[in-house]
Protein backbone atom coordinates (compact mmCIF):
# COMPACT_ATOMS: atom_id res chain seq x y z
CA UNK A 1 0.00 0.00 0.00
CA UNK A 2 2.80 2.28 1.04
CA UNK A 3 4.38 1.35 -2.51
CA UNK A 4 1.80 2.13 -3.95
CA UNK A 5 1.28 5.38 -2.38
CA UNK A 6 4.59 6.63 -2.94
CA UNK A 7 4.37 5.93 -7.38
CA UNK A 8 1.29 7.62 -6.95
CA UNK A 9 3.08 10.95 -5.48
CA UNK A 10 5.97 10.12 -8.00
CA UNK A 11 3.56 10.48 -10.91
CA UNK A 12 1.63 13.41 -9.40
CA UNK A 13 5.04 15.81 -9.38
CA UNK A 14 5.75 14.46 -12.80
CA UNK A 15 2.70 15.44 -14.34
CA UNK A 16 3.05 18.69 -12.42
CA UNK A 17 6.67 19.58 -13.46
CA UNK A 18 5.27 18.62 -17.26
CA UNK A 19 3.06 21.32 -17.04
CA UNK A 20 5.14 23.57 -15.93
CA UNK A 21 7.54 22.98 -18.67
CA UNK A 22 4.83 23.44 -20.85
CA UNK A 23 3.80 26.60 -19.77
CA UNK A 24 7.66 27.88 -19.84
CA UNK A 25 8.55 26.64 -23.64
CA UNK A 26 5.11 27.17 -25.37
CA UNK A 27 5.35 30.63 -24.75
CA UNK A 28 9.03 31.14 -25.35
CA UNK A 29 9.03 29.51 -28.78
CA UNK A 30 5.43 30.92 -30.19
CA UNK A 31 7.69 34.48 -29.42
CA UNK A 32 10.47 33.21 -31.05
CA UNK A 33 8.74 32.47 -34.57
CA UNK A 34 10.95 34.23 -37.22
CA UNK A 35 8.67 37.37 -39.06
CA UNK A 36 8.04 37.23 -42.09
CA UNK A 37 10.42 37.87 -45.23
CA UNK A 38 10.75 40.69 -47.41
CA UNK A 39 11.82 39.70 -51.26
CA UNK A 40 13.22 43.26 -51.19
CA UNK A 41 15.81 42.05 -48.21
CA UNK A 42 15.65 38.08 -47.95
CA UNK A 43 18.94 36.61 -49.35
CA UNK A 44 18.69 33.47 -51.59
CA UNK A 45 20.91 31.62 -53.17
CA UNK A 46 21.90 31.67 -56.71
CA UNK A 47 24.00 30.98 -59.37
CA UNK A 48 26.35 33.39 -60.75
CA UNK A 49 26.55 33.23 -64.41
CA UNK A 50 28.75 34.92 -66.88
CA UNK A 51 27.60 36.48 -70.38
CA UNK A 52 29.71 37.63 -72.59
CA UNK A 53 28.88 41.15 -72.39
CA UNK A 54 29.27 41.74 -68.52
CA UNK A 55 32.09 43.31 -66.51
CA UNK A 56 32.05 42.23 -62.82
CA UNK A 57 32.73 44.94 -60.13
CA UNK A 58 34.38 42.24 -58.19
CA UNK A 59 35.02 38.61 -58.62
CA UNK A 60 32.05 36.39 -59.50
CA UNK A 61 31.30 33.52 -57.01
CA UNK A 62 29.81 30.25 -58.42
CA UNK A 63 27.16 30.30 -55.85
CA UNK A 64 26.37 33.72 -53.95
CA UNK A 65 23.65 34.35 -51.19
CA UNK A 66 21.78 37.18 -52.37
CA UNK A 67 18.44 39.10 -52.06
CA UNK A 68 16.64 38.66 -55.84
CA UNK A 69 16.51 41.31 -58.33
CA UNK A 70 13.81 43.50 -57.56
CA UNK A 71 13.22 46.99 -58.66
CA UNK A 72 10.06 49.21 -57.75
CA UNK A 73 8.44 51.63 -59.77
CA UNK A 74 5.62 54.76 -59.11
CA UNK A 75 3.94 56.13 -61.97
CA UNK A 76 3.48 59.77 -60.90
CA UNK A 77 0.68 62.05 -62.57
CA UNK A 78 0.74 66.17 -62.19
CA UNK A 79 -2.23 67.10 -60.16
CA UNK A 80 -3.63 70.50 -60.59
CA UNK A 81 -1.97 72.39 -58.26
CA UNK A 82 1.66 70.92 -59.55
CA UNK A 83 2.11 68.13 -56.87
CA UNK A 84 2.76 65.08 -58.40
CA UNK A 85 0.16 61.96 -56.77
CA UNK A 86 0.69 58.34 -57.61
CA UNK A 87 -1.51 56.93 -60.75
CA UNK A 88 -1.82 53.56 -61.34
CA UNK A 89 0.04 52.39 -64.13
CA UNK A 90 -2.74 50.42 -65.78
CA UNK A 91 -4.72 53.72 -66.09
CA UNK A 92 -5.88 55.17 -69.61
CA UNK A 93 -4.43 58.88 -69.43
CA UNK A 94 -5.69 61.79 -71.68
CA UNK A 95 -4.26 64.37 -74.02
CA UNK A 96 -2.13 67.13 -72.10
CA UNK A 97 -1.91 64.70 -69.06
CA UNK A 98 1.86 64.92 -67.44
CA UNK A 99 3.69 62.27 -66.29
CA UNK A 100 6.98 60.88 -64.49
CA UNK A 101 8.18 57.80 -63.49
CA UNK A 102 10.09 57.12 -60.12
CA UNK A 103 12.25 53.59 -60.03
CA UNK A 104 14.33 51.90 -57.63
CA UNK A 105 16.32 49.05 -56.32
CA UNK A 106 16.60 46.47 -53.98
CA UNK A 107 20.28 46.24 -53.83
CA UNK A 108 23.49 48.23 -55.78
CA UNK A 109 24.11 47.24 -59.94
CA UNK A 110 23.38 49.24 -63.09
CA UNK A 111 20.65 50.74 -64.26
CA UNK A 112 19.63 51.48 -68.06
CA UNK A 113 16.39 53.24 -69.04
CA UNK A 114 15.09 53.72 -72.31
CA UNK A 115 11.81 55.55 -73.96
CA UNK A 116 9.81 54.85 -77.11
CA UNK A 117 6.86 55.89 -77.88
CA UNK A 118 4.08 53.14 -80.00
CA UNK A 119 1.18 54.23 -81.83
CA UNK A 120 -1.84 52.30 -81.10
CA UNK A 121 -1.31 49.12 -83.01
CA UNK A 122 2.00 49.05 -81.15
CA UNK A 123 4.12 50.27 -83.91
CA UNK A 124 7.71 52.38 -82.68
CA UNK A 125 6.83 56.04 -84.15
CA UNK A 126 9.52 57.50 -81.49
CA UNK A 127 12.93 55.12 -81.48
CA UNK A 128 13.86 53.76 -78.34
CA UNK A 129 16.08 56.64 -76.85
CA UNK A 130 18.79 55.64 -73.93
CA UNK A 131 17.32 58.49 -71.19
CA UNK A 132 19.55 57.00 -68.28
CA UNK A 133 22.63 57.12 -67.97
CA UNK A 134 22.84 60.84 -69.07
CA UNK A 135 25.37 63.14 -68.67
CA UNK A 136 23.39 65.49 -66.66
CA UNK A 137 21.92 62.87 -64.15
CA UNK A 138 24.71 61.76 -61.56
CA UNK A 139 27.45 62.62 -63.92
CA UNK A 140 26.95 60.12 -66.15
CA UNK A 141 26.87 56.80 -63.74
CA UNK A 142 24.54 54.26 -63.60
CA UNK A 143 25.39 52.38 -61.01
CA UNK A 144 22.67 52.71 -58.67
CA UNK A 145 22.52 52.28 -54.76
CA UNK A 146 19.98 50.29 -53.10
CA UNK A 147 16.85 52.23 -52.00
CA UNK A 148 18.53 54.85 -54.39
CA UNK A 149 15.98 56.45 -55.91
CA UNK A 150 16.08 57.44 -60.21
CA UNK A 151 12.89 60.13 -61.68
CA UNK A 152 12.13 60.65 -64.95
CA UNK A 153 12.30 62.18 -67.17
CA UNK A 154 14.94 64.26 -65.62
CA UNK A 155 15.41 66.98 -67.93
CA UNK A 156 13.61 68.42 -70.34
CA UNK A 157 13.23 71.32 -73.17
CA UNK A 158 11.42 74.50 -71.73
CA UNK A 159 7.89 73.60 -72.81
CA UNK A 160 7.75 70.57 -70.64
CA UNK A 161 9.53 71.93 -67.86
CA UNK A 162 7.39 73.25 -64.32
CA UNK A 163 9.17 75.24 -62.29
CA UNK A 164 12.10 72.84 -62.26
CA UNK A 165 10.17 69.41 -62.82
CA UNK A 166 10.01 67.96 -65.94
CA UNK A 167 7.38 65.70 -67.09
CA UNK A 168 6.13 63.58 -69.82
CA UNK A 169 3.28 65.25 -71.58
CA UNK A 170 0.74 62.80 -73.10
CA UNK A 171 0.22 63.65 -77.00
CA UNK A 172 -3.61 63.75 -78.84
CA UNK A 173 -3.01 60.54 -80.28
CA UNK A 174 -3.58 57.25 -79.36
CA UNK A 175 -0.63 55.28 -78.31
CA UNK A 176 1.98 54.17 -75.64
CA UNK A 177 4.93 55.84 -73.60
CA UNK A 178 6.84 52.87 -73.38
CA UNK A 179 9.57 52.71 -70.55
CA UNK A 180 12.02 49.51 -70.56
CA UNK A 181 14.02 49.11 -67.19
CA UNK A 182 16.81 46.94 -67.41
CA UNK A 183 18.80 45.99 -63.78
CA UNK A 184 22.02 44.17 -64.08
CA UNK A 185 24.18 42.97 -61.26
CA UNK A 186 27.50 43.54 -63.52
CA UNK A 187 27.68 46.52 -66.26
CA UNK A 188 26.61 45.69 -69.84
CA UNK A 189 29.71 46.79 -71.63
CA UNK A 190 28.30 45.80 -75.21
CA UNK A 191 25.50 49.13 -74.96
CA UNK A 192 26.69 51.76 -75.68
CA UNK A 193 27.99 50.36 -79.21
CA UNK A 194 24.18 49.65 -80.11
CA UNK A 195 23.31 53.19 -79.35
CA UNK A 196 23.97 56.00 -82.05
CA UNK A 197 23.13 59.34 -81.03
CA UNK A 198 21.28 58.24 -78.06
CA UNK A 199 18.96 55.81 -79.98
CA UNK A 200 19.59 52.59 -79.00
CA UNK A 201 19.29 49.41 -81.92
CA UNK A 202 15.61 47.97 -81.65
CA UNK A 203 17.26 44.13 -82.44
CA UNK A 204 20.05 44.76 -79.68
CA UNK A 205 17.01 45.60 -77.02
CA UNK A 206 15.09 41.89 -78.46
CA UNK A 207 18.87 40.45 -77.97
CA UNK A 208 18.96 41.34 -74.53
CA UNK A 209 15.58 40.47 -73.65
CA UNK A 210 16.29 36.94 -75.82
CA UNK A 211 19.32 36.11 -73.74
CA UNK A 212 17.88 36.32 -70.01
CA UNK A 213 16.46 33.36 -68.61
CA UNK A 214 14.42 35.51 -66.12
CA UNK A 215 11.22 34.53 -64.57
CA UNK A 216 9.48 37.72 -63.64
CA UNK A 217 6.98 38.19 -60.72
CA UNK A 218 5.06 41.33 -60.42
CA UNK A 219 3.50 42.90 -56.30
CA UNK A 220 2.16 45.60 -55.20
CA UNK A 221 3.80 46.43 -51.07
CA UNK A 222 2.33 49.85 -50.35
CA UNK A 223 2.61 48.95 -46.27
CA UNK A 224 6.19 48.62 -46.10
CA UNK A 225 8.50 51.57 -44.93
CA UNK A 226 10.68 53.01 -47.24
CA UNK A 227 13.95 51.44 -45.90
CA UNK A 228 12.35 48.09 -46.92
CA UNK A 229 11.77 49.55 -50.44
CA UNK A 230 7.66 50.56 -49.75
CA UNK A 231 6.04 53.45 -49.45
CA UNK A 232 2.92 55.24 -48.68
CA UNK A 233 0.83 54.67 -51.83
CA UNK A 234 -1.74 52.17 -52.91
CA UNK A 235 -0.01 51.80 -56.65
CA UNK A 236 3.68 50.92 -55.55
CA UNK A 237 4.70 47.94 -57.96
CA UNK A 238 7.67 45.16 -57.26
CA UNK A 239 8.88 43.35 -59.92
CA UNK A 240 11.23 40.49 -59.31
CA UNK A 241 13.37 38.00 -61.46
CA UNK A 242 12.78 35.07 -59.44
CA UNK A 243 14.48 32.81 -61.56
CA UNK A 244 17.52 31.88 -59.59
CA UNK A 245 19.77 30.02 -61.88
CA UNK A 246 19.91 32.92 -64.22
CA UNK A 247 19.72 35.99 -61.97
CA UNK A 248 22.11 38.49 -63.51
CA UNK A 249 19.34 40.58 -65.28
CA UNK A 250 16.04 42.44 -64.70
CA UNK A 251 14.08 43.76 -67.64
CA UNK A 252 10.64 45.24 -67.23
CA UNK A 253 8.77 47.10 -69.63
CA UNK A 254 6.11 50.11 -68.15
CA UNK A 255 3.54 51.58 -70.86
CA UNK A 256 1.85 54.26 -70.10
CA UNK A 257 -1.04 54.35 -72.06
CA UNK A 258 -2.63 57.36 -73.41
CA UNK A 259 -6.58 57.72 -75.35
CA UNK A 260 -7.12 59.67 -78.66
CA UNK A 261 -8.31 63.61 -77.84
CA UNK A 262 -11.96 64.25 -78.23
CA UNK A 263 -12.29 67.04 -80.54
CA UNK A 264 -16.00 67.53 -79.43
Amino acid sequence: MRRNLHICVLLCWIIMATSVLTLVVLPSGSAAQKPSSSVWTEETRVERRAKPNRKARRPRPKIEKVPLLTLEYRVLKRAQDGTAIESNPITLFHAKDRVRVAIKANQDGYLYIINETEDQNGKVVDPPRLIFPDSRIKDGQNFIRMNEEILLPAFCSSGYDDHGVCWWRMNDKAGSEVVILIFSRDLITDLQDNTIAGVVKQSYIAQLKASSDQRVKKTSRPDLSPSQGGGAGRYITWVTNTNTKDNEELIETISLNHAEASHN
